[in-house]
């Protein structure tokens, strides 16, 4: 039981390494990949062995450092456009609230301010996470 516990473990935290992973260069993700694949046969996990070498054959035969810069580049801008479309978002629904004032209607003020809030929630969670990919691009251009 505990082995599956702790192989469980490693699989999540597997999972939570590849976005972590995209700001490293290549020869870093072949060395995590390579002590994932270490951890995995000490569970003998021979499945999660062989998707790992794949990985790591992939990393070693396409992955090169300006890839790596390209690839957060594109995580970049990914992630400009999203913050671009959820303030869009927000103006409309801002401009639905006006409307609903203006008219009165306590029900639809009460949505527009509850859909208002959740998209603010939301462009604040895109704007950490695009503060983190110019922090990871601008590591990666040093």
């Amino acid at each position: 039981m505990k082995k599956l516990i702790t192989a469980l473990a490693v699989v999540a935290s597997i999972g939570a390494m590849t976005s972590v992973q995209a700001a490293e260069s290549c020869a870093a993700k072949a060395s995590a990949l390579e002590k994932e694949i270490r951890i995995a046969q000490h569970f003998g996990n021979a499945y999660k062995v062989a998707g790992l070498k794949k990985a790591l054959a992939e990393v070693k035969a396409h992955c090169t450092n300006s890839s790596v810069l390209a690839d957060a580049q594109k995580d970049v801008n990914k992630l400009e456009r999203k913050l671009a479309e959820k303030r869009e978002d927000i103006a409309e629904v801002q401009a639905d609230l006006r409307e609903a004032q203006r008219k009165g209607n306590i029900k639809k003020i009460a949505k527009y301010k509850r859909k208002l809030a959740e998209k603010q929630a939301d462009l604040r969670e895109i704007q950490q996470d695009l503060n983190r990919a110019r922090a990871e691009l601008a590591a990666l251009q040093k």
